[in-house]
């Protein structure tokens, strides 16, 4: 955290922590897009109403998710069990992970099946079969017709 401009100490649980991380980061998306629309086209307003109303639903709909979806359900998997008993590390915007320093899930262990593949044949294929293609007949399609 020593190389960010400001540091904020807040008493809350990781999960308020993330949901403010992810209100600053669509905010700073939509922000730098309604930035870029404007220079693109000067003839828009640089926040106009619209702008405004979307920038608050989505950071509402953000918070929703956080306080209530996030809440109500929970997906795991084996994987994210392993992973996840670990303490919970922080994860500034400017961090020093680097691959060796993050934290390892222990190896899942395989157990190998060993299954025999046997091809399967057909009796069903004719003795004798011919490969000639349907343009090579001598006879015209008026001949085979009226045979």
């Amino acid at each position: 955290m020593s190389n960010t401009f400001y540091n904020f100490k807040l008493d809350l649980e990781p999960n308020l922590i993330d949901m403010i991380y992810d209100i600053l980061r669509m905010s700073t998306i939509q922000l730098v897009t309604q930035i870029m629309f404007y220079m693109n086209n000067s003839s828009l307003s640089l926040f106009s109403e619209t702008f405004i109303k979307t920038l608050v639903f989505i950071n509402f709909g953000i918070i929703v998710y956080y306080l209530l979806i996030r809440k109500l359900f929970s997906f795991v998997s084996e994987d994210y069990l392993r992973v996840t008993d670990n303490n919970y590390t922080p994860t500034p915007p400017m961090n020093k992970a680097t691959p060796d320093n993050l934290p390892k899930a222990p190896p899942k262990i395989i157990s190998p099946t060993i299954t025999s593949v046997v091809p399967k044949v057909s009796n069903d294929a004719p003795n004798k079969t011919s490969n000639t293609p349907i343009n090579s007949t001598s006879a015209s399609i008026n001949q085979l017709s009226h045979q």
